[in-house]
């Protein structure tokens, strides 16, 4: 059994997968601020369903973001308390590439979008393979569109959490050369929780599991509260390897 803790945005929650990556149970919640008066008893809940303790898992899976910094804080932190504790492998995984996970197309770019607050996102482009196309950016969502490059039809599928809210204006602004609108698949937190529970079970069989030091929260951009850190990582665009 694995267990997937994901508190990447204000939508948060926790999973038990078995070990053909199928989610046995699940607890999903919407929070105000953080997730911290959720997420512990959500794990508790979510074991005692499932008749396991922290000790009869084979490993942990942590979406690592973008997203909000004490958010991730909260998830990371907790997925390394318990693979600690219990002595279990940790997957970290973020949450751009499990936003685009689902919808990879041999013949298409997936364009996944995260909330980066200050009225901007940040977005990850994917080929088929589920490899980064280019550098992960932050940008008002106009500015996006409008350094997208023209693609033929159905090549370009947008996805995620701020995708589907911001819908309308993507479908404005994006056409093929036949003038068809772009293509902005539907979301729930369920289907990125999903993901990560599915993901982090095959990850954890194939032995392709984290450092438990090195497993950090991806902020693409470093949060104003705290002072600047490990200068150029996040100027790379580029999510932490794993």
């Amino acid at each position: 059994m694995l267990l997937a803790i994901d508190t990447s945005s204000r939508f948060g929650g926790v999973a038990i997968a078995d070990a053909d990556g199928v989610v046995v149970d699940a607890r999903l919640w919407r929070t105000g601020m953080n997730h911290t008066a959720q997420l512990l008893p959500a794990v508790a809940d979510a074991l005692r369903a499932t008749g396991q303790t922290v000790a009869d898992l084979d490993g942990v899976a942590v979406a690592l973001g973008p997203g909000p910094f004490s958010a991730l804080r909260v998830g990371v932190s907790a997925a390394k308390g318990l693979a600690m504790a219990a002595n279990l492998p940790v997957i970290g995984i973020d949450t751009l590439a499990l936003e685009a996970m689902p919808y990879l197309s041999p013949d298409g770019i997936v364009c996944a979008w995260l909330d980066a607050g200050r009225r901007e996102v940040a977005a990850a482009w994917f080929d088929g393979s589920g490899a980064r196309v280019r550098d992960d950016a932050i940008a008002a969502p106009s500015d996006l569109l409008e350094r997208e490059p023209a693609l033929p039809a159905g090549a370009l599928l947008y996805c995620g959490e701020a995708a589907i809210t911001r819908r309308d204006d993507i479908r404005n602004a994006r056409h093929d050369a036949a003038g068809r609108p772009a293509a902005v698949a539907l979301w729930n937190s369920a289907i990125r929780l999903w993901t990560l529970a599915g993901a982090g079970v095959r990850r954890q069989q194939a032995g392709a599991t984290d450092d438990l030091a090195s497993v950090q929260p991806y902020y693409l951009r470093m949060p104003t509260i705290t002072a600047a850190r490990q200068p150029g990582r996040v100027a790379t665009g580029r999510p932490p390897a794993g």
